[in-house]
């Protein structure tokens, strides 16, 4: 949704230092932010993770006041515009985008995909750091590397490191960025840190370096998918979501069994280590978490991520020949979030294992959802003439 509140100095400062990372990706370039960016946009945009589509950020003094709002509207997600507070704490990482509220990975999927795949935005404060968000959530918060394993990541580490605890200290844990040069280092950060924590023989270290070579094929498959253009049209928009989540299922994929493979060698006593090794270390408590998780349940039940359909219609006017095509497409979109609106889990993930099947699930009806919406929308989009699909084209995104 558009965010044009500024926010306060000293939120400024928080916000900006969650989001600056430490691994300079080349591919990135800086921006200047919209007007009245929060200082979580003005960071995505000095740190170049912020897309921007000229066509409609060029026209941020055009004396129509519509015209001017689409210029300065950003997509954020709505997890990062919801809950604020969870990234202000986050010093040195990349903000939360997609979220994981207890059981629930990516808590308001069905409010980013109606919001992205029906209106435009001159900015994208959230693909930028959504692959960095999944890469978190497979491995634990111990994916960011700390002490040791973050220097055998740089090359000052010797491989596997001693058995024990992760060790803290040294550069401390950084941001993770997987569309940097340096992306191939992620890789050591989890496997390192899960080698100090369960102590391998022999045998599981063959399991393990599988599980490397696999966590190394996602980030390359992920990297394969970076994101780099803001697309000024709904067809445009979906296909290009469409391709990010393939690539983020298959990263969920490839590291799935390995990781299984690998969690199975295990023995008892080594699973108990694993599984307390970085899951939900920054979450908040149980109790808030739950409170979150209810707001978000209700908040499906009372239908908050409404159908955009009747403002397309409006906004369209279209003829008695393209009814049936936006009939069509008022089906699909109401499939579509219905894929998305399972029963919201009680039950939270305790091994890593368990988790990336949480995931890969959800993953998978999110594309499932954008594959359902797919045809008819760019059915609908190609019955539409060139002044009905600029209408389109311009939508306001929904408010609030």
């Amino acid at each position: 949704m558009a965010t044009r509140q500024p926010q306060s100095a000293a939120a400024a400062r928080n916000l900006g230092a969650a989001a600056r990372p430490n691994i300079t990706n080349p591919q990135a370039r800086a921006v200047t932010p919209p007007i009245g960016a929060t200082a979580a946009v003005a960071a995505a945009a000095s740190t170049g993770h912020l897309l921007r589509d000229p066509a409609f950020a060029s026209r941020a003094t055009s004396r129509d006041p519509q015209v001017r709002a689409l210029a300065q509207s950003t997509f954020q997600g709505s997890f990062a515009t919801r809950f604020p507070d969870w990234n202000r704490k986050r010093v040195h990482f990349f903000p939360i985008v997609i979220g994981f509220i207890g059981p629930l990975f990516w808590p308001f999927a069905e409010a980013d995909f109606t919001d992205f795949a029906f209106y435009p935005y001159a900015y994208d404060a959230f693909w930028p750091y959504a692959y960095d968000n999944l890469y978190e959530d497979i491995f634990g918060t111990y994916a960011y590397g700390s002490g040791s394993a973050y220097a055998a990541a740089y090359g000052g580490g010797t491989g596997y490191a001693a058995v024990g605890r992760p060790q803290t200290g040294g550069g401390g844990r950084r941001a993770v960025d997987v569309c940097s040069a340096q992306a191939a280092g992620l890789t050591d950060w989890p496997i390192d840190a899960i080698a100090q924590a369960v102590g391998p023989d022999d045998a599981q270290r063959a399991a393990l370096d599988e599980l490397k070579a696999a966590a190394a094929k996602a980030v390359d498959v992920l990297r394969a998918a970076c994101p780099n253009e803001l697309a000024s049209t709904p067809i445009g928009r979906i296909n290009a979501m469409d391709a990010r989540l393939a690539a983020m299922l298959q990263a969920v994929r490839v590291v799935r069994p390995a990781l299984a493979n690998f969690y199975q060698a295990l023995s008892d006593e080594q699973k108990a280590r694993f599984n307390a090794l970085g899951y939900g270390e920054e979450q908040q408590d149980e109790s808030q978490t739950q409170r979150n998780l209810a707001q978000v349940c209700n908040e499906r039940a009372a239908g908050i991520a409404s159908l955009p359909i009747e403002r397309i219609e409006s906004a369209v006017g279209p003829e008695e020949r393209q009814r049936s095509a936006l009939d069509e497409l008022r089906t699909a979109t109401s499939q579509a979030v219905e894929l998305l609106k399972s029963d919201c889990p009680t039950y939270r993930p305790l091994t890593p294992v368990a988790r990336l099947e949480m995931m890969e699930q959800r993953l998978d009806a999110m594309l499932r959802a954008v594959e359902t919406l797919q045809p008819a929308l760019t059915k609908f989009y190609g019955s539409l003439n060139d002044e009905q699909k600029e209408r389109f084209n311009r939508l306001n995104p929904r408010a609030g």
